[in-house]
């Protein structure tokens, strides 16, 4: 199981497996941080994955 980063606050849609994508960390305006969790656990919540990450 791996681990995937996800945005704290709007615009979450996407888990990123890169903890530096700007599609993670743009949008400084509604950008709370970042957390953690299971790739498992964030498709339960509905995200799917970021296509601009490094795989």
């Amino acid at each position: 199981m791996s681990t995937v980063h996800v945005r704290i606050g709007d615009h979450r849609t996407k888990y990123h497996t890169d903890a530096d994508c700007p599609s993670l960390n743009g949008k400084q305006d509604t950008y709370r941080g970042q957390d953690s969790m299971s790739e498992d656990k964030a498709k339960e919540q509905g995200l799917t994955a970021c296509q601009h990450c490094k795989r």
